[in-house]
């Protein structure tokens, strides 16, 4: 099985936290040299969805780290794909706790991401995505605060 978490990286992540339906390449190319961001996910009645559009990757291999912001209560259930390429990542988690991944990508990839949250309420789902980078010092299962917008 591949973990696909990392098109988070390349396809959700703009300004932190910023929506994840509203970013530029320029936003998404500035996250990605600082080694992650933030995904907001609006979640409704416990559920939530997010769908990219497609993107060329061209074989990229990404890896780095995933984390419910620490703040959220209850229990997440993540699934995200890769409908394009055979990506998948499964992770039920409380918030905080770190999942990281690898992927190699194909020559494009495209990000189905599926929520549900074990308490049946409205919120949004902040989510922090980090990808190592060569040459950068730092760890990607350590979210960054306070550089939101």
């Amino acid at each position: 099985m591949r973990i696909l978490t990392p098109l988070l990286v390349v396809l959700l992540l703009g300004g932190a936290p910023g929506p994840a339906s509203g970013q530029s390449v320029v936003e998404l190319l500035q996250s990605v040299r600082q080694g992650g961001g933030w995904v907001r996910i609006p979640i409704e009645g416990g559920q939530g969805m997010l769908l990219t559009s497609a993107i060329p990757t061209l074989g990229l291999t990404l890896v780095g780290c995933m984390q419910v912001y620490p703040g959220h209560s209850g229990r997440w259930d993540i699934t995200a794909r890769d409908p394009l390429g055979d990506g998948l990542l499964e992770a039920s988690v409380p918030g905080g706790e770190p999942v990281t991944f690898r992927y190699q990508t194909g020559q494009r990839a495209q990000l189905s991401v599926d929520v549900r949250w074990s308490e049946p309420r409205d919120t949004t789902l902040l989510l922090w995505v980090g990808l190592e980078t060569p040459g950068q010092e730092g760890d990607s299962c350590a979210p960054v605060f306070g550089s939101g917008s």
